[in-house]
């Protein structure tokens, strides 16, 4: 069954808090941490991968933090997601070829590119989906 591990989860729900608070300064670790419900360490742990990827920038000394290292159209889910789990493979489509093979291929076509957008596209999404979760009568 294809899940999402939980530093994919984690890694992307921390970038987006950076990004939803692109051009405001930078965010603290801790706070980071507490808005999305992750582990202080084990987020210190995927924010350092990030780092060296380019994807964010840190700040030291006591009201250091983290931002962005580049703007949120410029960022897409899939490599976000690729940079914490390498290369994405949904199904194991190597060795033989079954003769559902066709079939499995367009299944991992479609997951792949549900992770093909930006950073922003992903914000819009999350806030159409946020106002039509809190609208009261």
């Amino acid at each position: 069954m294809f899940a999402v591990s939980t530093k994919a989860r984690y890694g992307l729900a921390a970038v987006v808090e950076l990004a939803l608070n692109y051009n405001k300064g930078h965010i603290q670790i801790r706070d980071i941490a507490n808005r999305q419900g992750i582990p202080k360490h084990y987020l210190e742990q995927l924010l350092l991968i990030l780092k060296k990827s380019g994807f964010v920038k840190s700040f030291r000394g006591a009201h250091g933090g983290y931002s962005l290292a580049m703007a949120p159209e410029q960022i897409k889910v899939l490599d976000i997601l690729t940079c914490l789990e390498g290369d994405l493979e949904i199904i194991d489509l190597t060795g033989k070829k079954d003769n559902l093979y066709f079939f499995w291929r367009k299944v991992e076509e479609k997951i792949l590119s549900s992770f093909d957008l930006t950073l922003e596209k992903l914000m819009l999404e999350k806030k159409r989906y946020e106002g039509v979760l809190s609208y009261n009568i």
